[in-house]
């Protein structure tokens, strides 16, 4: 009835996945769990395999009592939808497994453990080492576990207030304690890309990294990719007669598995690649040691982290590197393009998701493609 299989992580580390899966009468359940030791993960399974033998209730999406917890719904869910969507989303309910609310049977969430939970939220959580969050950020966990209690509902047989869970979050809304997020419209100061430029190329010809981050703040800007979208670029997808880059598993908000767009490559990012593929650059990239068949081969979340840092030492405020996507978006606006066109670009699907990225602000000398080129010494 169960079985237990091996995993290796890209850091070495070997991880024992012990899962039950059970056919009875055309209805198929399954469960999972991974550990650290093959013993703890076949003890798991023993137990686990005798709960359901003395409960054969557990079978129809109920537990113990006809319970289930929102933790084990979250759960079962990641295991058996969850790599159909976006890494964001995933970090956010694995982030509610750790909460109180995850603790709650579904049977008895109402409107008071949302609204309780949205209030702990925005306190955050030192323990757990969970800072306080945005009423926006509290809007999209909530959105999430909303999904999670749907599909369980209608595809498990788990008895949930959904109605009641729905009335809470349109009311939470209506008062403001969770809300959309505010459309952001921070573009880079010409002086603030500068001292960003200059910064990173000279601690990238002194050595001191093997993540350009000067060449990524480029290629950002022209190819109007998220960080995570630059660092899945795959060389095998880049056609160079047709000047075109495939992502895959584009963002999206119906699922990211198996989108797969292409994007139009301008002149500017046909340089941009040409550098990042020449032995300059590629060699030392190798040594950030992720997977080669990748344009840049590195970790997305440590050019997050490493771009915040440095704003942070030169002193400038309020500036992401996702902003570098408005700042692309921006210029292909201000070279007079349709939004057809660009959309080729950016890969928006509607102009509404678009519109969020283009700034209406007039903006005088604003550095050219050259200028950049010359400021980090490849002019």
């Amino acid at each position: 009835m169960g079985t237990i299989s091996q995993r290796n992580l890209k850091d070495g580390t070997i991880r024992y996945r012990a899962e039950i899966r059970i056919n009875r009468q055309g209805t198929i359940y399954k469960e999972s769990k991974t550990f650290a030791t093959m013993r703890t993960a076949s003890n798991w399974l023993k137990k686990r395999e005798a709960e359901i033998q003395d409960n054969p209730d557990i079978l129809n999406g109920k537990d113990k009592g006809g319970k289930f917890t929102i933790g084990q719904l979250i759960s079962r869910y990641l295991e058996e939808v969850g790599d159909q969507y976006s890494i964001t989303t995933i970090r956010s309910l694995r982030i509610l497994l750790k909460l109180p609310i995850s603790n709650v049977y579904a049977e008895k969430l109402s409107a008071i453990h949302i609204t309780e939970h949205v209030k702990s939220r925005k306190i955050g959580f030192p323990k757990l080492g969970l800072n306080p969050i945005t009423p926006s950020t509290i809007l999209n966990e909530l959105q999430h576990l909303k999904s999670v209690l749907n599909h369980a509902r209608l595809l498990w047989g788990v008895s949930i207030k959904y109605m009641e869970i729905s009335d809470a979050l349109l009311q939470l809304r209506k008062t403001r304690q969770i809300t959309k997020g505010n459309t952001r419209d921070r573009l880079y100061e010409r002086s603030e890309l500068e001292t960003l430029l200059k910064f990173f190329t000279n601690t990238w010809n002194r050595g001191r990294s093997v993540y350009p981050m000067h060449l990524l703040i480029l290629f950002a800007i022209f190819s109007c990719r998220r960080q995570a979208e630059i660092t899945r670029l795959e060389l095998a997808d880049y056609d160079r007669e047709h000047k075109v880059f495939k992502v895959r598993d584009l963002k999206n908000p119906n699922g990211s598995k198996g989108n797969h767009k292409e994007f139009i490559v301008s002149e500017q990012l046909e340089k941009l690649i040409e550098l990042a593929l020449s032995p300059k650059y590629r060699n030392r990239m190798i040594l950030a040691e992720c997977n080669s068949k990748y344009l840049f081969p590195l970790r997305a979340g440590s050019i997050a982290t490493e771009f915040s840092e440095t704003c942070e030492l030169l002193g400038i405020e309020d500036l992401r590197f996702h902003d570098l996507r408005h700042e692309g978006a921006t210029r292909l606006a201000e070279q007079g393009m349709t939004i057809p066109q660009m959309q080729q670009y950016t890969l928006h699907n509607t102009w509404s998701s678009l519109q969020r990225y283009v700034s209406v602000k007039i903006r005088r000398n604003v550095m050219t493609f050259e200028e950049m080129l010359h400021l980090i010494g490849e002019m």
